[in-house]
């Protein structure tokens, strides 16, 4: 599966070749990336994946247990993504944190990128929102990112490695968030300077 794949939908695929489960998640992660979550109902998604509304309740109880499941299976997909870029051999300790903002430079440059599917879960389904399952994944998946990364900064032995990731944090986050909002393909770049910069000057 592509890199981008944890940002964007997979393109091409035949829905009539996937098991209604699938045909029914993949429909569901293509309208929630390219709209919004709350803005796509149930409805939608049976029409446009072609199956009964039975079928649709025997594998998704609710649409708050299809959220939850696109999240993980998105959640899944980014951290295979991140532990292909940085467990590459032959990388320093360094070049092991940095290889992060190498993995997502390419889809965070593509027209189709709508951004960070757990950051626009946070502001969709905040504190007041009724929806336990899908707020659980989504603290479950920056909580997971947050020691992913701790783990890259460990070898690195700073004076004070929390502080460096939150600051690695604060720029992959922060390049999600501009190259959704300026065409500009050296956004990346720019930020992986400044994470390689923080790291050899701490």
């Amino acid at each position: 599966m592509k890199a981008h794949s944890a940002f964007m939908d997979v393109a091409g695929q035949s829905l009539e070749r996937l098991a209604p489960r699938e045909r029914i998640l993949t429909t569901a992660s293509d309208l929630f990336y390219r709209l919004s979550i709350n803005s796509v109902g149930i409805d939608r998604i049976i029409a446009e994946s072609g199956v009964a509304k039975m079928t649709f309740y025997k594998h998704f109880p609710s649409k708050a247990t299809l959220i939850a499941t696109y999240l993980r299976d998105k959640r899944a997909i980014w951290f295979q993504m991140l532990a292909t870029a940085t467990g590459k051999p032959g990388l320093s300790a360094t070049e092991r944190v940095l290889a992060i903002f190498d993995a997502i430079d390419e889809p965070l440059r593509s027209p189709s990128f709508r951004g960070c599917s757990f950051a626009r879960g946070l502001a969709e389904f905040g504190p007041e929102a009724n929806t336990p399952e899908v707020q659980a994944t989504i603290a479950e998946y920056f909580t997971e990112l947050h020691e992913f990364v701790a783990t890259l900064i460990e070898p690195l032995a700073l004076d004070n490695p929390e502080r460096a990731v939150i600051q690695i944090l604060s720029l992959v986050q922060g390049s999600f968030v501009m190259a959704q909002s300026i065409p500009n393909a050296g956004i990346v770049e720019a930020n992986r300077d400044a994470a390689k910069l923080l790291l050899e000057h701490p």
